[in-house]
């Protein structure tokens, strides 16, 4: 009887072993772990001499030898499992550290980039900065200088003649009337300057002749051709040539005197400009104040 136990004892342990070497420690683990196998054998050496000494005993005996080492093979079973799932798990993690290693490398370069931009930046907001005050500070002199135009030039727009005052009527309505304390812009009051000045040039530059109602006595208007020699001075006359004169500039605008006797002479002088007559010398007076 204690015989055959013997027997079966043997060959169990001899197949358990080899199953249980397979099972329980993979090549990789024995490689990794190869103390592990002296104790495997060491532990089912273990358990074959309990099974041993169960089988000479009762029947419960057996039987909790039986379970005590159904538990131990899921115990390994279980053991084994953890070992390569935490291989699993440890790869996973390598491969992430990896992985957050690179994005934090590649953050590092953004956030680089990102400070060598914003010094850039920094440095053209200080240029800008610095080119907003000088700006700032010329405009501050424009500003005075066009004030002191402004009012030169309303002084100037009283001894312009009436036809050019006429053509210049809207930029002269856009100056401003205090030029101390005005909502117009640089620009715009530049440009009203400028515009002004621009007509009155051309007008210096050129014969200018219109038709106008002057009035020779009290209560008597006459019609009268006016032939402006720029704006230094004019001419006038009828159609009759009984009416004739000069026209002269002054601070509060243009005189019209008078001349007799003048009259065919000055109208001579329009006959040439409107090419009814030949090219000739033609004393008329002059004045220029």
């Amino acid at each position: 009887m204690h015989f055959d136990h013997v027997m079966i004892a043997s060959s169990f342990y001899d197949c358990h072993q080899s199953l249980t070497l397979d099972i329980f420690q993979p090549r990789e683990l024995s490689a990794l772990y190869p103390h592990l196998k002296m104790k495997t054998k060491t532990i089912l050496g273990s358990a074959i001499v309990l099974f041993l000494f169960a089988s000479t005993g009762s029947a419960a005996d057996l039987q909790t030898t039986r379970n005590t080492l159904d538990n131990w093979v899921q115990t390994k079973q279980l053991i084994s499992k953890e070992k390569n799932d935490w291989l699993l798990e440890e790869t996973i993690l390598n491969d992430t550290r990896n992985l957050l290693s690179n994005e934090i490398s590649r953050l590092k370069e953004a956030i680089s980039e990102l400070e060598s931009t914003a010094s850039a930046a920094d440095e053209e907001r200080a240029q800008l900065t610095d080119q907003k005050s000088d700006l700032s500070a010329g405009s501050e002199v424009i500003e005075g200088s066009l004030a002191k135009l402004e009012v030169q030039l309303q002084k100037i727009i009283q001894t312009l003649p009436q036809p050019l005052l006429d053509k210049i009527k809207p930029l002269v309505r856009r100056l401003p009337d205090d030029p101390e304390n005005t909502d117009l812009s640089i620009g715009e009051r530049v440009q009203n300057i400028v515009g002004i000045l621009s007509q009155a040039d051309k007008f210096n530059t050129t014969l200018t002749i219109t038709s106008e109602s002057r009035e020779m006595e009290a209560g008597k208007f006459v019609q009268v051709s006016t032939l402006y020699w720029g704006l230094a001075m004019a001419y006038y006359v009828d159609d009759s040539g009984d009416y004739a004169g000069i026209g002269l500039a002054g601070a509060n605008g243009w005189t019209w005197p008078e001349i007799d006797g003048a009259g065919s002479s000055i109208k001579k002088l329009f006959e040439i400009y409107e090419g009814t007559a030949d090219i000739q010398f033609v004393d008329v007076p002059a004045q220029i104040n």
